[in-house]
């Protein structure tokens, strides 16, 4: 990895935030993030009881997300994410907000995004049609 980089990250890491979220579009690191919406379509394709879908879901995605928390030996506790649309589909009723949140409190939250992105939000997938997520109460970097 560039160095510049990587001694950005860290300093970002260093700080005294609540959060810690670094947003990058290419996987430039020496770990590979998970495919969240893969690995959780697969879990959910057998799923019967649909009515409970929502709260099926939120479990089986924090299963997954907790199995995928490692140790880093330049960041220490982390975890790594990428294609997560299917989260923002509505029948799902998933909090993306609250995923960051939770799962950045006590890890470094790697998210590879592939929407578009400014300072304050996240673009699923362009600004002008797509999904916005406010992002602002999350401490975060974008690499």
């Amino acid at each position: 990895m560039d160095k510049p980089i990587e001694k950005h990250i860290t300093t970002y890491l260093k700080s005294q935030s609540r959060n810690k979220v670094v947003l990058f579009k290419e996987n430039i690191f020496d770990f590979k993030p998970i495919n969240v919406g893969h690995i959780l379509s697969q879990a959910l394709y057998n799923l019967k009881d649909k009515d409970k879908l929502p709260m099926l879901v939120s479990k089986e995605l924090n299963t997954i997300l907790n199995a995928s928390i490692t140790d880093h030996s330049n960041y220490g506790r982390m975890l790594a994410i990428s294609n997560l649309g299917i989260l923002l589909e509505p029948d799902l009723k998933q909090d993306i907000n609250s995923l960051f949140e939770k799962y950045s409190n006590n890890n470094v939250l790697f998210v590879q995004w592939e929407g578009e992105l400014d300072h304050n939000n996240l673009y699923f997938l362009t600004k002008e049609k797509g999904i916005i997520i406010n992002i602002k109460n999350l401490s975060h970097i974008a690499i």
